[in-house]
């Protein structure tokens, strides 16, 4: 009965997509959405392996990748839970048997708290919070229906994202979060892994990495002093994972391309490879240029390289992957298929509906992609329903 809606999910792909089914990978209908699964493995065994000998646990970040399949891999790969950037995203990790789900992320409005609450009544579930209005909201829907939602005090440790400003305000957030019903104060987290990526000297990023870690424990140490213990300090992104996990003082990590990777984060941490590439067919050849039906939506924005040697970037439309066509280097014909190496994982997955699962050159299977979008009500009315 839980995992109903991933096996109703899973099982729609696989009739969707059942004659792509033990093609080899060069051989689908393009584009493409192609899952590596030996590439994935070698991915999660690393992160398994160097975790074992980190004083923190590990929490898999979700929003990469979208997959319940995914996530559970993880799991079975050494993460103790799994972070999520929306609520919509929680109620498919938990109902794909995460045990341990927390949306890393503020909740505003009546559907998503209500959606929350419901969700904490059936799983173990946390929220991220900055501000006293959040978590009167929270405890007002876990009140309504009977339900504990852990939260945790999102604080801003340099992104100038979301977050508190200061430690005082944190304690302030933290001690509203305490004596309301409904809830309960679990801890801090928080994330520099953007602000790290924009450094380009890998010394500067390890004393920035060291500062934000400073102040992230230095709040945790106020709210101890203050009866606020946290049971969690959690940090981090595939950027700094390693810096963060070696640190005594944080309790946990919550990086998520490590998984699937994607260009963007690739040069930064090449230790883990592409497992994730959108396969394209060449449908046009110029004197000068050849064209893919691999666009800009596909492939995760512009930067997306052609997974061959000696092929500059291309530029990408819509619809459309330009390259400069030169064929001393890269000789190619119209209906020739070329494989691609996603810019930014998050955004390509999000165009498709489904994983094309690849292991020894062939699909073995495909996995549904969800939820796909910020727009997932209906798993509201699901929950309403008792279903």
């Amino acid at each position: 009965m839980a995992a109903s809606i991933i096996d109703q999910a899973h099982e729609r792909a696989r009739e969707t997509y059942r004659s792509q089914i033990g093609r080899p990978r060069d051989e689908l209908v393009t584009p493409a959405l192609i899952l590596d699964l030996e590439a994935m493995r070698r991915n999660l065994a690393f992160m398994r392996d160097r975790m074992a000998t980190m004083p923190t646990n590990l929490r898999a970040h979700v929003k990469v990748h979208k997959s319940p399949h995914i996530a559970r891999m993880q799991v079975e790969y050494g993460a103790i839970g799994i972070g999520c950037a929306t609520v919509w995203e929680a109620v498919v990790q938990a109902r794909a048997g995460i045990p341990d789900v927390f949306v890393i992320n503020q909740l505003v409005g009546r559907e998503k708290t209500r959606t929350a609450a419901l969700l904490a009544r059936e799983s173990l579930l946390r929220v991220a919070v900055d501000d006293r209005v959040q978590a009167d909201g929270l405890s007002a829907a876990a009140v309504e229906v009977g339900s504990t939602i852990g939260v945790l005090v999102e604080v801003d440790t340099g992104m100038h994202r979301c977050g508190t400003e200061s430690m005082e305000e944190t304690l302030a957030v933290a001690r509203r979060v305490a004596e309301l019903p409904g809830l309960a104060f679990q801890g801090i987290t928080g994330y520099e892994g953007a602000l790290l990526m924009d450094e380009p000297d890998p010394d500067q990023r390890v004393i920035k990495a060291a500062g934000a870690r400073d102040y992230f424990s230095g709040t945790a140490d106020l709210l101890a002093r203050n009866g606020l213990p946290c049971e969690i300090i959690t940090a981090a992104g595939t950027v700094n994972w390693e810096l963060d996990a070696a640190d005594p003082r944080l309790t946990e990590i919550q990086p998520g391309s490590y998984a699937t990777m994607d260009g963007v984060h690739k040069d930064l941490e090449p230790r883990f490879e592409q497992a994730t590439t959108v396969l394209s067919t060449c449908v046009s050849v110029r004197s000068n240029r050849f064209v893919i039906d691999a666009g800009g939506k596909t492939v995760g924005g512009p930067g997306a390289r052609i997974k061959a040697c000696g092929v500059p970037e291309g530029r990408f439309e819509e619809e459309h992957g330009i390259f400069t066509r030169d064929d001393a280097s890269f000789p190619i014909a119209v209906g020739d298929r070329v494989e691609l190496l996603c810019v930014y994982t998050p955004f390509a997955v999000g165009y498709f509906d489904a994983y094309h699962v690849v292991e020894n050159g062939r699909v073995v299977d495909v996995w549904p992609v969800m939820p796909r979008g910020p727009e997932s009500r209906w798993l509201l009315e699901m929950l309403e329903k008792g279903e």
